[in-house]
């Protein structure tokens, strides 16, 4: 609906009109200022009103008429969101009755939606590496401990640095997995016994 005359109900014909269409409504290309104008003059008959039921009743009007303004505001800012999701995910969005003020927030948000995308996706991919490596490493440690024999301790075996450089302190019952390097020389002493 396209009509240079901003008044109560011509907005809330413009409000219907968004509400139940898809698309955007075709709107005069001044409307935001022309509705920004129309409130302008209205808070200066309000401010000129000298009876204060007529003030009151001018004012609760213009409040009307802003809920009214945002409310078409928010029905075409949702339209041309939706607009620029469908044309990232390769659709093409009907624009033609966007106004220009509303074509850049659409290119805005095309951009943003895009540079967002390729940033997460990217970080997204950066982390599936870091997780591949992270595996492959606990797999190649893995295969490492599988090497380890289990052995069950006969007696307290005094604190000491194993071939790993940690430092170990061992009693009599603890099971462990040790290495081929460790497992020696506790054989030797006869302190362990391994468990097949």
């Amino acid at each position: 609906m396209e009509t240079d005359e901003i008044s109560y109900k011509n907005l809330r014909r413009i409000q219907q009109i968004e509400k139940t269409s898809p698309l955007l409504s075709k709107i005069n290309k001044n409307f935001y200022e022309n509705l920004s104008e129309f409130l302008k003059n209205l808070q200066k008959d309000i401010d000129q009103e000298k009876n204060s039921e007529n003030k009151k009743l001018f004012q609760e009007e213009i409040e009307n008429i802003k809920k009214i303004a945002f409310s078409i505001y928010e029905l075409r800012e949702k339209k041309i969101v939706q607009a620029a999701l469908s044309k990232v995910r390769g659709a093409k969005p009907d624009l033609k009755n966007a106004l220009d003020i509303e074509k850049k927030l659409f290119e805005s948000l095309v951009e943003t939606i895009i540079q967002a995308r390729n940033d997460i996706l990217k970080e997204k991919s950066k982390k599936e590496k870091d997780k591949e490596i992270i595996h492959n490493e606990f797999k190649k440690e893995e295969k490492k401990q599988n090497t380890n024999q289990i052995v069950r301790l006969l007696e307290n075996v005094p604190e000491f640095v194993g071939t790993d450089m940690k430092t170990y302190s061992l009693r009599k019952d603890d099971v462990l997995s040790i290495s081929k390097e460790m497992l020696d020389p506790l054989l030797k002493r006869g302190v362990v016994k391994e468990i097949k």
